[in-house]
Protein backbone atom coordinates (compact mmCIF):
# COMPACT_ATOMS: atom_id res chain seq x y z
CA UNK A 1 0.00 0.00 0.00
CA UNK A 2 1.38 3.44 -0.93
CA UNK A 3 2.12 5.94 1.83
CA UNK A 4 -0.66 8.25 0.54
CA UNK A 5 -3.28 5.49 0.56
CA UNK A 6 -2.12 4.24 3.96
CA UNK A 7 -2.49 7.77 5.32
CA UNK A 8 -6.00 8.05 3.86
CA UNK A 9 -7.00 4.70 5.35
CA UNK A 10 -5.71 5.82 8.74
CA UNK A 11 -7.63 9.11 8.46
CA UNK A 12 -10.84 7.27 7.59
CA UNK A 13 -10.39 5.00 10.62
CA UNK A 14 -9.85 8.05 12.83
CA UNK A 15 -12.92 9.73 11.33
CA UNK A 16 -15.14 6.74 12.05
CA UNK A 17 -13.91 6.65 15.64
CA UNK A 18 -14.66 10.30 16.37
CA UNK A 19 -17.69 10.98 14.19
CA UNK A 20 -20.12 9.39 16.64
CA UNK A 21 -19.23 12.11 19.13
CA UNK A 22 -21.56 14.33 17.09
CA UNK A 23 -25.14 13.67 18.32
CA UNK A 24 -26.37 13.66 14.71
CA UNK A 25 -24.07 10.80 13.71
CA UNK A 26 -24.46 8.97 17.01
CA UNK A 27 -28.13 8.55 16.07
CA UNK A 28 -27.55 7.99 12.37
CA UNK A 29 -24.87 5.31 12.76
CA UNK A 30 -26.40 3.49 15.73
CA UNK A 31 -27.12 0.38 13.63
CA UNK A 32 -23.78 0.26 11.82
CA UNK A 33 -20.66 -1.70 12.66
CA UNK A 34 -17.85 0.68 11.76
CA UNK A 35 -15.09 -1.85 12.37
CA UNK A 36 -13.08 -2.97 9.34
CA UNK A 37 -14.59 -0.27 7.10
CA UNK A 38 -11.84 0.93 4.78
CA UNK A 39 -11.86 3.06 1.65
CA UNK A 40 -12.95 0.08 -0.45
CA UNK A 41 -15.99 -0.52 1.78
CA UNK A 42 -17.03 3.06 2.47
CA UNK A 43 -20.06 2.63 0.19
CA UNK A 44 -21.55 0.27 2.81
CA UNK A 45 -22.13 3.31 5.03
CA UNK A 46 -25.20 5.56 4.63
CA UNK A 47 -25.45 8.80 2.72
CA UNK A 48 -25.82 12.09 4.57
CA UNK A 49 -28.13 14.57 2.83
CA UNK A 50 -28.75 18.28 3.16
CA UNK A 51 -32.31 17.79 4.38
CA UNK A 52 -30.94 15.98 7.44
CA UNK A 53 -28.37 18.67 8.14
CA UNK A 54 -31.00 21.44 7.90
CA UNK A 55 -33.29 19.58 10.27
CA UNK A 56 -30.63 19.05 12.94
CA UNK A 57 -29.80 21.67 15.56
CA UNK A 58 -26.51 23.54 15.30
CA UNK A 59 -24.80 21.63 18.12
CA UNK A 60 -25.89 18.27 16.65
CA UNK A 61 -23.10 18.62 14.09
CA UNK A 62 -20.38 19.24 16.66
CA UNK A 63 -18.04 16.26 17.15
CA UNK A 64 -15.70 17.97 19.63
CA UNK A 65 -16.15 19.76 22.92
CA UNK A 66 -17.73 23.12 22.26
CA UNK A 67 -14.68 24.87 23.81
CA UNK A 68 -12.49 23.39 21.04
CA UNK A 69 -14.49 25.14 18.29
CA UNK A 70 -13.04 28.48 17.25
CA UNK A 71 -15.32 29.46 14.38
CA UNK A 72 -18.92 28.94 13.28
CA UNK A 73 -20.46 29.30 9.80
CA UNK A 74 -23.94 28.93 8.37
CA UNK A 75 -25.32 28.52 4.90
CA UNK A 76 -28.93 29.39 4.16
CA UNK A 77 -31.01 27.96 1.32
CA UNK A 78 -33.99 29.55 -0.40
CA UNK A 79 -36.32 28.34 2.36
CA UNK A 80 -34.18 30.11 5.00
CA UNK A 81 -33.26 26.75 6.53
CA UNK A 82 -29.70 26.73 7.85
CA UNK A 83 -26.89 24.19 7.87
CA UNK A 84 -24.19 24.63 10.48
CA UNK A 85 -20.42 24.18 10.25
CA UNK A 86 -17.94 24.39 13.11
CA UNK A 87 -14.16 24.69 12.84
CA UNK A 88 -11.38 23.82 15.28
CA UNK A 89 -7.87 25.23 15.14
CA UNK A 90 -6.79 22.07 13.30
CA UNK A 91 -9.63 22.55 10.76
CA UNK A 92 -8.44 26.09 10.21
CA UNK A 93 -4.88 24.90 9.63
CA UNK A 94 -6.17 22.38 7.06
CA UNK A 95 -8.07 25.08 5.18
CA UNK A 96 -5.07 27.42 5.25
CA UNK A 97 -2.80 24.69 3.86
CA UNK A 98 -5.21 24.09 0.98
CA UNK A 99 -5.60 27.78 0.08
CA UNK A 100 -1.89 28.54 0.37
CA UNK A 101 -1.42 26.11 -2.50
CA UNK A 102 -3.25 28.60 -4.74
CA UNK A 103 -0.15 30.80 -4.87
CA UNK A 104 -0.85 33.68 -2.48
CA UNK A 105 2.24 35.38 -1.03
CA UNK A 106 3.18 38.19 1.35
CA UNK A 107 3.49 40.73 -1.45
CA UNK A 108 -0.17 40.37 -2.38
CA UNK A 109 -2.92 42.88 -1.68
CA UNK A 110 -6.10 40.81 -1.81
CA UNK A 111 -9.59 42.21 -2.37
CA UNK A 112 -12.41 40.01 -1.05
CA UNK A 113 -15.77 40.34 -2.79
CA UNK A 114 -18.32 37.68 -1.87
CA UNK A 115 -22.11 38.22 -1.76
CA UNK A 116 -21.96 36.67 1.72
CA UNK A 117 -18.99 36.54 4.06
CA UNK A 118 -20.51 34.00 6.47
CA UNK A 119 -18.99 31.04 4.62
CA UNK A 120 -16.27 28.51 5.38
CA UNK A 121 -14.25 29.14 2.22
CA UNK A 122 -14.11 32.94 2.55
CA UNK A 123 -12.93 32.53 6.16
CA UNK A 124 -10.25 30.03 5.09
CA UNK A 125 -9.07 32.43 2.38
CA UNK A 126 -8.79 35.35 4.77
CA UNK A 127 -6.87 33.26 7.28
CA UNK A 128 -4.56 31.94 4.55
CA UNK A 129 -3.76 35.53 3.55
CA UNK A 130 -2.92 36.34 7.16
CA UNK A 131 -0.74 33.24 7.37
CA UNK A 132 1.40 34.23 4.36
CA UNK A 133 1.43 37.91 5.35
CA UNK A 134 -0.73 39.23 2.47
CA UNK A 135 -2.82 42.37 2.93
CA UNK A 136 -6.60 41.89 3.10
CA UNK A 137 -9.27 44.29 1.86
CA UNK A 138 -12.57 42.81 3.12
CA UNK A 139 -14.80 44.57 0.61
CA UNK A 140 -17.58 41.97 1.04
CA UNK A 141 -18.22 43.59 4.42
CA UNK A 142 -18.75 47.00 2.89
CA UNK A 143 -21.88 48.21 1.12
CA UNK A 144 -20.40 50.22 -1.72
CA UNK A 145 -21.09 50.82 -5.38
CA UNK A 146 -18.98 49.02 -7.94
CA UNK A 147 -17.36 52.31 -9.14
CA UNK A 148 -16.16 52.89 -5.56
CA UNK A 149 -14.95 49.32 -5.39
CA UNK A 150 -12.97 49.71 -8.62
CA UNK A 151 -11.56 53.01 -7.39
CA UNK A 152 -10.43 51.25 -4.22
CA UNK A 153 -8.69 48.58 -6.31
CA UNK A 154 -6.92 51.28 -8.34
CA UNK A 155 -5.80 53.35 -5.34
CA UNK A 156 -4.56 50.37 -3.30
CA UNK A 157 -2.89 48.50 -6.18
CA UNK A 158 -4.80 45.28 -5.63
CA UNK A 159 -2.95 42.22 -6.93
CA UNK A 160 -5.58 39.47 -6.41
CA UNK A 161 -9.39 39.52 -6.41
CA UNK A 162 -11.16 36.77 -4.49
CA UNK A 163 -14.91 36.38 -4.91
CA UNK A 164 -17.84 34.73 -6.62
CA UNK A 165 -17.89 34.56 -10.44
CA UNK A 166 -21.04 36.71 -10.56
CA UNK A 167 -19.35 39.48 -8.55
CA UNK A 168 -16.43 39.45 -11.00
CA UNK A 169 -18.88 39.73 -13.90
CA UNK A 170 -20.66 42.69 -12.28
CA UNK A 171 -17.31 44.41 -11.87
CA UNK A 172 -16.55 43.61 -15.52
CA UNK A 173 -19.77 45.28 -16.69
CA UNK A 174 -19.08 48.34 -14.51
CA UNK A 175 -15.65 48.72 -16.11
CA UNK A 176 -17.39 48.76 -19.51
CA UNK A 177 -19.99 51.31 -18.35
CA UNK A 178 -17.28 53.62 -17.01
CA UNK A 179 -15.04 53.16 -20.04
CA UNK A 180 -12.08 52.14 -17.88
CA UNK A 181 -8.95 50.50 -19.23
CA UNK A 182 -7.78 47.49 -17.27
CA UNK A 183 -4.08 47.97 -18.09
CA UNK A 184 -4.19 51.63 -17.08
CA UNK A 185 -6.31 51.41 -13.93
CA UNK A 186 -5.42 47.96 -12.53
CA UNK A 187 -1.83 47.33 -13.61
CA UNK A 188 -0.96 45.47 -10.40
CA UNK A 189 -3.68 42.84 -10.74
CA UNK A 190 -2.11 39.40 -11.38
CA UNK A 191 -4.85 36.82 -10.65
CA UNK A 192 -8.51 36.22 -9.82
CA UNK A 193 -9.67 33.41 -7.51
CA UNK A 194 -13.34 32.41 -7.61
CA UNK A 195 -15.56 29.96 -5.78
CA UNK A 196 -19.24 29.33 -5.16
CA UNK A 197 -20.59 28.88 -8.72
CA UNK A 198 -20.07 26.71 -11.78
CA UNK A 199 -17.10 27.85 -13.81
CA UNK A 200 -17.23 26.36 -17.30
CA UNK A 201 -14.23 26.49 -19.63
CA UNK A 202 -15.83 29.20 -21.80
CA UNK A 203 -16.81 31.32 -18.78
CA UNK A 204 -13.24 31.10 -17.47
CA UNK A 205 -11.81 32.09 -20.86
CA UNK A 206 -14.24 35.02 -21.10
CA UNK A 207 -13.23 36.49 -17.74
CA UNK A 208 -9.54 35.91 -18.38
CA UNK A 209 -9.85 37.86 -21.68
CA UNK A 210 -11.69 40.72 -19.99
CA UNK A 211 -9.18 41.06 -17.13
CA UNK A 212 -6.05 39.80 -18.90
CA UNK A 213 -5.03 37.72 -15.86
CA UNK A 214 -5.32 33.99 -15.04
CA UNK A 215 -8.40 32.83 -13.16
CA UNK A 216 -8.33 30.02 -10.59
CA UNK A 217 -11.38 28.18 -9.29
CA UNK A 218 -11.89 26.47 -5.93
CA UNK A 219 -14.61 23.84 -5.59
CA UNK A 220 -16.04 23.96 -2.09
CA UNK A 221 -19.24 23.96 -0.09
CA UNK A 222 -19.98 25.59 3.22
CA UNK A 223 -20.65 22.17 4.77
CA UNK A 224 -17.50 20.41 3.53
CA UNK A 225 -15.01 23.23 3.17
CA UNK A 226 -12.55 23.00 0.29
CA UNK A 227 -12.78 19.94 -1.96
CA UNK A 228 -10.60 20.76 -4.99
CA UNK A 229 -8.61 23.63 -6.47
CA UNK A 230 -7.50 24.58 -9.97
CA UNK A 231 -3.88 24.46 -11.04
CA UNK A 232 -2.19 26.72 -13.58
CA UNK A 233 -3.21 24.31 -16.36
CA UNK A 234 -6.92 24.66 -15.57
CA UNK A 235 -7.33 21.21 -13.98
CA UNK A 236 -9.28 21.00 -10.71
CA UNK A 237 -7.33 18.70 -8.37
CA UNK A 238 -9.06 17.01 -5.43
CA UNK A 239 -7.55 17.49 -1.96
CA UNK A 240 -7.28 13.72 -1.60
CA UNK A 241 -5.47 13.81 1.73
CA UNK A 242 -8.47 15.65 3.21
CA UNK A 243 -11.57 14.37 1.41
CA UNK A 244 -12.90 11.22 -0.24
CA UNK A 245 -14.95 12.04 -3.35
CA UNK A 246 -17.33 9.53 -4.90
CA UNK A 247 -19.58 10.01 -7.94
CA UNK A 248 -22.89 8.10 -7.76
CA UNK A 249 -25.69 7.41 -10.18
CA UNK A 250 -28.71 9.66 -9.92
CA UNK A 251 -30.91 6.90 -8.49
CA UNK A 252 -28.33 6.02 -5.84
CA UNK A 253 -27.91 2.49 -7.21
CA UNK A 254 -24.12 2.60 -7.44
CA UNK A 255 -21.04 4.56 -8.49
CA UNK A 256 -20.60 5.78 -12.05
CA UNK A 257 -17.67 4.75 -14.23
CA UNK A 258 -14.59 6.96 -14.17
CA UNK A 259 -15.13 10.00 -16.36
CA UNK A 260 -18.94 9.73 -16.32
CA UNK A 261 -21.17 12.27 -14.61
CA UNK A 262 -22.58 11.42 -11.20
CA UNK A 263 -23.69 12.97 -7.94
CA UNK A 264 -20.90 14.16 -5.66
CA UNK A 265 -20.58 12.23 -2.40
CA UNK A 266 -18.06 13.81 -0.02
CA UNK A 267 -16.44 12.38 3.12
CA UNK A 268 -14.34 14.93 5.02
CA UNK A 269 -11.36 12.91 6.29
CA UNK A 270 -9.59 15.80 7.98
CA UNK A 271 -12.55 17.64 9.47
CA UNK A 272 -12.52 17.62 13.28
CA UNK A 273 -15.42 19.82 14.44
CA UNK A 274 -18.09 19.05 11.82
CA UNK A 275 -17.07 15.86 10.00
CA UNK A 276 -19.34 14.61 7.21
CA UNK A 277 -19.74 11.02 6.12
CA UNK A 278 -20.77 10.41 2.49
CA UNK A 279 -22.44 13.81 2.12
CA UNK A 280 -24.61 13.82 -1.01
CA UNK A 281 -24.59 17.49 -1.95
CA UNK A 282 -26.49 17.09 -5.27
CA UNK A 283 -23.69 18.57 -7.36
CA UNK A 284 -23.05 16.78 -10.65
CA UNK A 285 -19.38 15.94 -11.08
CA UNK A 286 -16.96 13.68 -12.90
CA UNK A 287 -13.35 12.87 -12.18
CA UNK A 288 -10.41 11.16 -13.81
CA UNK A 289 -7.06 9.87 -12.59
CA UNK A 290 -3.87 10.81 -14.38
CA UNK A 291 -0.71 12.85 -14.29
CA UNK A 292 -1.29 16.56 -14.94
CA UNK A 293 1.28 18.81 -16.68
CA UNK A 294 1.53 20.63 -13.34
CA UNK A 295 2.99 17.44 -11.83
CA UNK A 296 0.07 16.59 -9.54
CA UNK A 297 -1.31 13.05 -9.51
CA UNK A 298 -4.50 13.72 -7.52
CA UNK A 299 -7.78 13.06 -9.34
CA UNK A 300 -9.00 15.84 -11.61
CA UNK A 301 -12.58 16.91 -10.92
CA UNK A 302 -15.11 18.70 -13.13
CA UNK A 303 -18.26 20.25 -11.61
CA UNK A 304 -21.25 20.54 -13.96
CA UNK A 305 -23.68 22.27 -11.57
CA UNK A 306 -26.44 21.23 -9.22
CA UNK A 307 -28.73 18.37 -10.16
CA UNK A 308 -31.84 20.54 -9.67
CA UNK A 309 -30.53 22.81 -12.43
CA UNK A 310 -30.33 19.90 -14.88
CA UNK A 311 -32.64 20.01 -17.91
CA UNK A 312 -33.84 17.02 -19.93
CA UNK A 313 -35.40 16.69 -23.38
CA UNK A 314 -36.07 13.28 -24.93
CA UNK A 315 -32.74 11.75 -24.00
CA UNK A 316 -30.77 15.01 -24.08
CA UNK A 317 -29.41 15.89 -20.62
CA UNK A 318 -27.96 19.35 -20.07
CA UNK A 319 -26.21 20.58 -16.95
CA UNK A 320 -25.38 24.18 -16.15
CA UNK A 321 -21.82 23.77 -17.42
CA UNK A 322 -23.16 22.70 -20.85
CA UNK A 323 -25.44 25.74 -20.98
CA UNK A 324 -22.66 28.05 -19.81
CA UNK A 325 -20.27 26.79 -22.48
CA UNK A 326 -22.87 27.63 -25.14
CA UNK A 327 -23.77 31.09 -23.84
CA UNK A 328 -20.18 32.15 -23.15
CA UNK A 329 -19.30 31.12 -26.71
CA UNK A 330 -21.47 33.96 -28.04
CA UNK A 331 -19.75 37.05 -29.37
CA UNK A 332 -20.26 39.28 -27.55
CA UNK A 333 -20.92 37.48 -24.30
CA UNK A 334 -24.03 38.91 -22.55
CA UNK A 335 -23.59 40.77 -19.27
CA UNK A 336 -26.34 38.63 -17.72
CA UNK A 337 -28.42 35.64 -18.79
CA UNK A 338 -31.17 33.36 -17.61
CA UNK A 339 -32.50 30.06 -18.95
CA UNK A 340 -36.08 28.85 -18.53
CA UNK A 341 -36.84 25.23 -19.30
CA UNK A 342 -40.08 24.84 -21.22
CA UNK A 343 -41.91 21.78 -22.53
CA UNK A 344 -40.44 21.96 -26.01
CA UNK A 345 -37.02 23.45 -25.35
CA UNK A 346 -35.14 26.27 -23.68
CA UNK A 347 -36.03 29.94 -23.57
CA UNK A 348 -32.87 31.98 -23.01
CA UNK A 349 -32.92 35.62 -21.89
CA UNK A 350 -29.82 37.65 -22.75
CA UNK A 351 -29.08 41.07 -21.27
CA UNK A 352 -26.75 43.15 -23.45
CA UNK A 353 -26.83 46.43 -25.33
CA UNK A 354 -24.51 44.98 -27.97
CA UNK A 355 -27.16 42.81 -29.62
CA UNK A 356 -29.88 43.88 -31.98
CA UNK A 357 -32.94 42.08 -33.28
CA UNK A 358 -31.17 41.24 -36.53
CA UNK A 359 -28.85 38.89 -34.65
CA UNK A 360 -31.71 37.06 -32.91
CA UNK A 361 -32.14 34.31 -35.52
CA UNK A 362 -28.38 33.75 -35.74
CA UNK A 363 -28.06 33.42 -31.95
CA UNK A 364 -31.00 31.02 -31.72
CA UNK A 365 -29.48 28.86 -34.43
CA UNK A 366 -26.06 28.75 -32.79
CA UNK A 367 -27.40 27.91 -29.33
CA UNK A 368 -29.81 25.29 -30.69
CA UNK A 369 -26.95 23.61 -32.55
CA UNK A 370 -24.62 23.60 -29.55
CA UNK A 371 -27.22 22.41 -27.04
CA UNK A 372 -29.02 20.03 -29.44
CA UNK A 373 -32.45 21.28 -28.30
CA UNK A 374 -34.82 23.93 -29.60
CA UNK A 375 -33.84 27.36 -28.25
CA UNK A 376 -35.78 30.62 -28.34
CA UNK A 377 -33.97 33.80 -27.38
CA UNK A 378 -35.18 37.02 -25.80
CA UNK A 379 -32.83 39.99 -26.02
CA UNK A 380 -33.08 43.00 -23.76
CA UNK A 381 -31.07 45.61 -21.92
CA UNK A 382 -31.62 46.09 -18.20
CA UNK A 383 -34.01 43.14 -18.04
CA UNK A 384 -31.74 41.00 -15.87
CA UNK A 385 -29.07 43.42 -14.67
CA UNK A 386 -29.93 46.85 -13.27
CA UNK A 387 -27.01 49.06 -14.32
CA UNK A 388 -28.22 51.88 -12.05
CA UNK A 389 -27.80 49.56 -9.06
CA UNK A 390 -24.24 48.84 -10.15
CA UNK A 391 -23.50 52.55 -9.90
CA UNK A 392 -25.18 53.02 -6.52
CA UNK A 393 -24.57 51.74 -2.99
CA UNK A 394 -27.11 48.94 -3.36
CA UNK A 395 -26.54 45.30 -2.53
CA UNK A 396 -27.42 43.41 -5.73
CA UNK A 397 -29.88 40.53 -5.70
CA UNK A 398 -28.68 36.98 -6.07
CA UNK A 399 -28.62 35.87 -9.71
CA UNK A 400 -30.83 32.97 -10.78
CA UNK A 401 -29.39 31.34 -13.88
CA UNK A 402 -31.74 28.44 -14.64
CA UNK A 403 -35.46 28.11 -13.95
CA UNK A 404 -37.98 25.37 -14.63
CA UNK A 405 -41.29 26.75 -15.89
CA UNK A 406 -44.30 25.57 -13.92
CA UNK A 407 -42.75 22.79 -11.87
CA UNK A 408 -40.59 22.17 -8.86
CA UNK A 409 -37.33 20.25 -8.95
CA UNK A 410 -37.37 16.94 -7.08
CA UNK A 411 -35.24 16.59 -3.99
CA UNK A 412 -33.15 13.73 -5.29
CA UNK A 413 -30.92 13.42 -2.23
CA UNK A 414 -33.95 12.96 0.01
CA UNK A 415 -35.32 10.35 -2.39
CA UNK A 416 -32.05 8.41 -2.27
CA UNK A 417 -31.90 8.57 1.52
CA UNK A 418 -35.58 7.56 1.72
CA UNK A 419 -34.82 4.48 -0.38
CA UNK A 420 -31.92 3.63 1.93
CA UNK A 421 -34.10 3.96 5.06
CA UNK A 422 -36.89 1.86 3.55
CA UNK A 423 -34.47 -0.87 2.48
CA UNK A 424 -32.86 -0.99 5.91
CA UNK A 425 -36.26 -0.97 7.59
CA UNK A 426 -37.45 -3.84 5.39
CA UNK A 427 -34.29 -5.84 6.22
CA UNK A 428 -34.99 -5.40 9.93
CA UNK A 429 -38.67 -6.26 9.41
CA UNK A 430 -37.78 -9.53 7.66
CA UNK A 431 -35.74 -10.77 10.63
CA UNK A 432 -38.40 -9.71 13.15
CA UNK A 433 -36.46 -6.71 14.51
CA UNK A 434 -39.64 -4.67 14.74
CA UNK A 435 -38.38 -1.93 17.06
CA UNK A 436 -35.51 -1.17 14.70
CA UNK A 437 -37.81 -1.30 11.67
CA UNK A 438 -40.27 0.99 13.46
CA UNK A 439 -37.55 3.57 14.10
CA UNK A 440 -36.26 3.47 10.53
CA UNK A 441 -39.73 3.83 8.98
CA UNK A 442 -40.54 6.72 11.30
CA UNK A 443 -37.26 8.36 10.27
CA UNK A 444 -38.27 7.90 6.63
CA UNK A 445 -41.62 9.58 7.29
CA UNK A 446 -39.89 12.43 9.09
CA UNK A 447 -37.62 12.93 6.06
CA UNK A 448 -40.38 12.57 3.42
CA UNK A 449 -43.82 12.90 5.09
CA UNK A 450 -45.64 12.26 1.80
CA UNK A 451 -44.05 8.83 1.25
CA UNK A 452 -46.99 6.41 1.00
CA UNK A 453 -44.56 3.48 1.08
CA UNK A 454 -43.06 4.59 4.41
CA UNK A 455 -46.51 4.93 5.99
CA UNK A 456 -47.54 1.51 4.62
CA UNK A 457 -44.43 -0.17 6.02
CA UNK A 458 -44.99 1.46 9.40
CA UNK A 459 -48.51 0.02 9.32
CA UNK A 460 -46.96 -3.40 8.62
CA UNK A 461 -44.79 -3.03 11.72
CA UNK A 462 -47.83 -2.15 13.83
CA UNK A 463 -49.56 -5.24 12.46
CA UNK A 464 -46.73 -7.51 13.63
CA UNK A 465 -46.55 -5.74 17.00
CA UNK A 466 -50.29 -6.33 17.51
CA UNK A 467 -49.63 -10.08 17.19
CA UNK A 468 -46.97 -9.98 19.94
CA UNK A 469 -48.69 -7.50 22.31
CA UNK A 470 -49.92 -9.01 25.59
CA UNK A 471 -52.55 -6.62 26.87
CA UNK A 472 -55.82 -5.69 25.19
CA UNK A 473 -55.05 -2.01 25.81
CA UNK A 474 -51.78 -2.29 23.89
CA UNK A 475 -53.49 -4.14 21.03
CA UNK A 476 -56.17 -1.45 20.72
CA UNK A 477 -53.55 1.32 20.77
CA UNK A 478 -51.48 -0.42 18.09
CA UNK A 479 -54.57 -1.09 15.98
CA UNK A 480 -55.49 2.60 16.03
CA UNK A 481 -51.97 3.47 14.89
CA UNK A 482 -52.09 0.83 12.15
CA UNK A 483 -55.42 2.14 10.91
CA UNK A 484 -54.12 5.72 10.84
CA UNK A 485 -50.99 4.80 8.85
CA UNK A 486 -53.05 2.84 6.31
CA UNK A 487 -55.43 5.78 5.91
CA UNK A 488 -52.54 8.21 5.35
CA UNK A 489 -50.81 5.89 2.88
CA UNK A 490 -53.99 5.44 0.83
CA UNK A 491 -54.69 9.18 0.83
CA UNK A 492 -51.21 9.81 -0.58
CA UNK A 493 -51.30 7.00 -3.14
CA UNK A 494 -54.48 4.88 -3.40
CA UNK A 495 -52.80 2.71 -6.05
CA UNK A 496 -49.81 1.61 -3.95
CA UNK A 497 -49.98 -2.21 -3.69
CA UNK A 498 -48.35 -2.30 -0.26
CA UNK A 499 -50.92 0.13 1.16
CA UNK A 500 -53.75 -1.88 -0.41
CA UNK A 501 -52.28 -5.07 1.03
CA UNK A 502 -52.14 -3.59 4.52
CA UNK A 503 -55.72 -2.42 4.12
CA UNK A 504 -56.68 -5.96 3.10
CA UNK A 505 -54.97 -7.40 6.18
CA UNK A 506 -56.83 -4.94 8.38
CA UNK A 507 -60.19 -5.81 6.80
CA UNK A 508 -59.49 -9.54 7.11
CA UNK A 509 -58.30 -9.55 10.72
CA UNK A 510 -60.74 -7.03 12.19
CA UNK A 511 -64.02 -8.33 13.66
CA UNK A 512 -67.13 -7.49 11.62
CA UNK A 513 -68.49 -5.29 14.42
CA UNK A 514 -65.33 -3.13 14.21
CA UNK A 515 -65.40 -2.75 10.43
CA UNK A 516 -63.90 -6.01 9.23
CA UNK A 517 -64.96 -7.17 5.77
CA UNK A 518 -63.37 -10.34 4.29
CA UNK A 519 -65.05 -9.80 0.90
CA UNK A 520 -63.50 -6.33 0.55
CA UNK A 521 -60.21 -7.71 1.85
CA UNK A 522 -60.22 -10.28 -0.96
CA UNK A 523 -60.57 -7.48 -3.52
CA UNK A 524 -57.51 -5.75 -2.04
CA UNK A 525 -55.42 -8.93 -2.14
CA UNK A 526 -56.49 -9.67 -5.72
CA UNK A 527 -55.44 -6.15 -6.71
CA UNK A 528 -52.01 -6.69 -5.17
CA UNK A 529 -51.59 -10.01 -6.99
CA UNK A 530 -52.56 -8.35 -10.28
CA UNK A 531 -49.87 -5.74 -9.61
CA UNK A 532 -47.19 -8.44 -9.33
CA UNK A 533 -47.18 -9.51 -5.68
CA UNK A 534 -46.69 -13.28 -5.63
CA UNK A 535 -45.61 -14.57 -2.23
CA UNK A 536 -47.05 -17.30 -0.09
CA UNK A 537 -48.43 -14.95 2.56
CA UNK A 538 -50.66 -13.02 0.17
CA UNK A 539 -52.12 -16.23 -1.33
CA UNK A 540 -52.80 -17.61 2.17
CA UNK A 541 -54.45 -14.32 3.16
CA UNK A 542 -56.63 -14.44 0.05
CA UNK A 543 -57.59 -18.04 0.85
CA UNK A 544 -58.63 -17.01 4.37
CA UNK A 545 -60.89 -14.32 2.89
CA UNK A 546 -62.62 -16.91 0.68
CA UNK A 547 -63.01 -19.31 3.59
CA UNK A 548 -64.58 -16.54 5.67
CA UNK A 549 -67.06 -15.91 2.87
CA UNK A 550 -67.64 -19.65 2.32
CA UNK A 551 -66.24 -19.57 -1.22
CA UNK A 552 -64.33 -22.84 -0.74
CA UNK A 553 -63.55 -23.46 -4.40
CA UNK A 554 -61.68 -20.17 -4.68
CA UNK A 555 -60.04 -20.80 -1.31
CA UNK A 556 -58.66 -24.13 -2.58
CA UNK A 557 -57.37 -22.43 -5.76
CA UNK A 558 -55.58 -19.77 -3.72
CA UNK A 559 -54.02 -22.39 -1.43
CA UNK A 560 -52.76 -24.39 -4.43
CA UNK A 561 -51.02 -21.22 -5.65
CA UNK A 562 -49.52 -20.81 -2.17
CA UNK A 563 -48.26 -24.41 -2.08
CA UNK A 564 -46.77 -24.04 -5.55
CA UNK A 565 -44.49 -21.44 -3.98
CA UNK A 566 -43.78 -23.37 -0.77
CA UNK A 567 -45.05 -26.99 -0.96
CA UNK A 568 -44.39 -27.85 2.69
CA UNK A 569 -45.90 -24.74 4.28
CA UNK A 570 -47.79 -26.06 7.30
CA UNK A 571 -50.36 -23.26 7.51
CA UNK A 572 -51.31 -23.61 3.83
CA UNK A 573 -51.50 -27.41 4.09
CA UNK A 574 -53.76 -27.21 7.15
CA UNK A 575 -56.03 -24.63 5.52
CA UNK A 576 -56.27 -26.74 2.37
CA UNK A 577 -57.27 -29.77 4.43
CA UNK A 578 -59.90 -27.69 6.23
CA UNK A 579 -61.25 -26.45 2.89
CA UNK A 580 -61.40 -29.98 1.48
CA UNK A 581 -63.27 -31.28 4.55
CA UNK A 582 -65.97 -28.61 4.43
Amino acid sequence: MSDDKHDRERKLMDLLLRIKKAPFYKRKLADYNLMNIGLEKISKLPFTVNAELRKAEAFDHLAVEHKEAIHYCESVDTTEKKTSTWLTQKDLETGIRQIKGCGLDKEDIVLFRFPEEFTTTSFHMEQACLEVGATIIPAHRMVMSYPKLLSLMDRLSVTVIVGSPREIERMTETIRLLGLDKGEHFPSLRAIIVTGEVMSDRRKEHLERKWDVPLFNIYSTNETGNIAAMCEHGAMHIFEQDVVVEAWKEDGSGPVDQGDRGLAVITTLSSQASPLLRYLNEDVISFEQGLCPCGKTEKKLVCYGQLQQRTRFKGIVLDEKDIQDAIYSLDPVPAAWKVIQQKNGLHIMLDSEQYDERSLEEIEGKLSKMLKVAVTVEIGYGTLLNRNELLQDIVPKRQEYIGNEGSEDPNVSSSILLRDLLDRGYSAFRINEYEKAHRLFEEAISLVPHSAEAHAWLAAVYGRQIDTAWSLTDKIDLFNKLENEITVALEIDPTLPLARRMNGSKLLNTPDMLGGDPAEAAKEFRYCIEQGMNDIEIWVSLAKCYMETADLAKAREALKEALAIEPKNEEALQLLQDAMNK
